[in-house]
């Protein structure tokens, strides 16, 4: 996925005014990133006196894990401020709000600097398609097949990219074990197998019941 997508983006990224030129950020890179702009970030629960950058790698987690559930900046936002306090006061509501403000101003400090990170490249190349219909035509005439392994390990917005690039044709077979399902913790969402026969209800199940791999004395 993160593959193709970082090729979609060198081609196209300036389609919805990003910098095909960016540079893909590492998860060390991102925290120093995040942490020579703590100060411009709104924070104030996250950012304790004594230690102010003692939840960075928290909120980039988080923040990684908004995209691998395709949720948007202004979508947090929304939801933040309506959120209902669990206790009744409004200190929840407030962290809340402040998470997600500060969510949109990092994806505004990675514009702004043009880099991006892992989870940029799916949700990037999900909202090029869907802002800009001729470029998804495009790989629509460029990707007649599609073939994606170990499904049960994709996440969300990963399933909407491939949904998204089967198109009407809808020429797609993904390989899947549930009993494999192991990176939940990480954004995998077997639930995508599930929903694979909805999206594509002429879909063949094709079940492997033989295993030429591990035979019985292993």
């Amino acid at each position: 996925f993160h593959a193709f997508c970082d090729r979609v983006l060198r081609d196209d990224a300036h389609a919805i005014g990003l910098d095909p030129g960016y540079k893909l950020i590492s998860e060390s890179e991102s925290i120093l990133l995040l942490k020579e702009n703590i100060f411009d970030m709104g924070l104030k629960f996250f950012r304790p006196l004594g230690n102010p950058t003692k939840f960075l790698d928290a909120l980039l987690t988080h923040f990684s894990r908004l995209k691998d559930e395709d949720i948007s900046p202004d979508e947090y936002i929304k939801w933040a401020k309506n959120h209902p306090s669990d206790d009744g006061s409004d200190e929840d509501k407030e962290q809340y709000l402040e998470l997600a403000n500060s969510y949109k101003k990092y994806e505004e400090l990675k514009v702004k600097e043009s880099v991006m990170d892992f989870s940029d490249l799916i949700s990037n190349t999900l909202l090029l398609f869907r802002q800009r219909k001729n470029i998804l035509k495009k790989y629509h005439n460029q990707v007649k097949f599609i073939l994606v392994d170990e499904f049960q390990d994709t996440n969300y917005a990963q399933n909407e990219l491939a949904i998204a690039l089967a198109g009407d044709d809808k020429n797609i077979t993904v390989v899947a074990d549930d009993d494999q399902s192991i990176y939940r913790f990480r954004g995998a969402a077997v639930s995508n197998v599930l929903q694979f026969k909805k999206s594509f209800r002429k879909a063949k199940t094709v079940t492997l019941n033989n295993n030429y791999r591990s035979t019985q004395p292993i």
